[in-house]
């Protein structure tokens, strides 16, 4: 009986750790497909794509936004990194307004110019968090 419960509680584990890093990886490839479908709206003139994207990067964002969360995907030497990526996480989620603000208003440099704030933020995250 106790062998069983150990198996259980293994697997309970694993399927934890699996369900965490499913969390991790919905969100960067919601954020990655967003930002693509900003990225073609622009370029085709086309609102609702930019729209469609904008979704998908505060959706993909909010999954992943909280420093406790975040910290668990970091090795111990980065887990004071946590906090930034947080900060830029909420850089997103401001950016990401700011770029519906402008596309209500038909003011599509700036809503082109908080795209770009937003690749920024995503840049600036991996390159510290990953020591690119």
């Amino acid at each position: 009986m106790k062998i069983v419960k150990l198996l259980a509680a293994g697997l309970l584990s694993i399927s934890l750790a699996h369900a965490q890093d499913d969390v991790m990886q919905k969100s960067m490839s919601m954020m990655e497909e967003g930002m693509t479908q900003i990225q073609q709206g622009f370029l085709n003139n086309n609102v609702k794509l930019i729209e469609n994207g904008a979704k998908l990067v505060n959706d993909g964002n909010a999954l992943f936004s909280k420093k406790e969360l975040i910290a668990q995907y970091l090795p111990a030497e980065k887990k004071h990194l946590a906090n930034h990526a947080s900060n830029v996480s909420k850089r997103i989620s401001l950016d990401v307004n700011v770029l519906n603000l402008n596309l209500e208003e038909k003011a599509y440099i700036k809503a082109s110019n908080a795209y770009s704030d937003i690749l920024n933020a995503c840049s600036s995250c991996h390159a510290i968090v990953r020591n690119w």
